[in-house]
């Protein structure tokens, strides 16, 4: 369930997204106890094992996981209300010091379709020691093919794919988690980019494109095409330049 090769390759921290990131770990900070302190032979631990620091999730994916030890009982409570914890909310467990318990619980996500990344997190309590899982889930596809644009955080995307003048091909590349379509968008130019995969199963995929020459020379033109996934739609503008003028001798 991790799509995640975008995030190591490109999300570095800025101040503002740090100070997210700081404000819901808080909690993760609030261990003050440990097994020293008890003068019974008792252990006491929460630790989040996965996500760590943080999770990422692209718009249109639904589930991932929180993975957590403990010695002790848990109970779990989103702190948002797009993650829903579907499994594994709670356990009750007979404490015995001797057993360090790893718990998995499922976590939902509703569709991120405002465009934008968002932070939320679920908090995990334990023993009196609470922590948090904390997910960034970004306002877009992940599509490979043309690399998107954006920020050091990525609030937004924006997907340019850049083809020469002359006829050509090239291709879009995503890995989505619905069944996916490929229009033009409202209004798009249809005449002359062509594209042989309309549609397809959630997964891997790839679009070849096929261009016509430009024959102008002054102008370059732009189409536009709508890649959906379950209820999430990205635009991904094709830009071709203008034609080269045949110069004599």
């Amino acid at each position: 369930m991790k799509n995640n090769n975008f995030a190591r390759q490109k999300t570095y921290l800025t101040t503002e997204k740090m100070k997210k990131v700081c404000f819901l770990s808080a909690i993760a900070a609030s261990i003050l106890l440990i097994s020293s302190c008890h003068k019974d032979p008792e252990n006491h631990l929460l630790n989040v094992v996965y996500p760590s620091p943080y999770g990422i999730v692209y718009a249109d994916q639904e589930l991932d996981s929180i993975i957590f030890e403990t010695f002790n009982s848990y109970n779990t409570e989103s702190q948002v209300d797009w993650i829903e914890v579907v499994a594994g909310a709670s356990h009750e467990v007979n404490y015995d010091y001797r057993n360090l318990y790893a718990f998995t619980s499922l976590v939902k996500f509703e569709p991120n379709t405002t465009g934008k990344t968002r932070v939320g997190a679920v908090r995990i309590d334990s023993y009196d020691y609470s922590t948090a899982a904390v997910f960034y889930q970004y306002g877009f596809l992940n599509i490979s093919h043309p690399e998107p644009s954006v920020t050091a955080v990525p609030d937004s995307a924006s997907f340019d794919l850049y083809v020469p003048f002359i006829a050509s091909e090239d291709s879009i590349c995503f890995n989505v988690s619905k069944p996916w379509t490929l229009t033009y968008a409202e209004g798009a130019d249809q005449t002359w980019t062509t594209f042989d995969l309309v549609q397809g199963a959630a997964g891997k995929g790839k679009v070849t494109l096929t261009v016509t020459p430009n024959p102008d020379t002054a102008n370059g033109r732009v189409t536009v095409l709508a890649l959906k996934s379950g209820n999430v739609t990205n635009l991904i503008n094709i830009r071709q330049g203008a034609a080269v003028k045949d110069t004599e001798e």
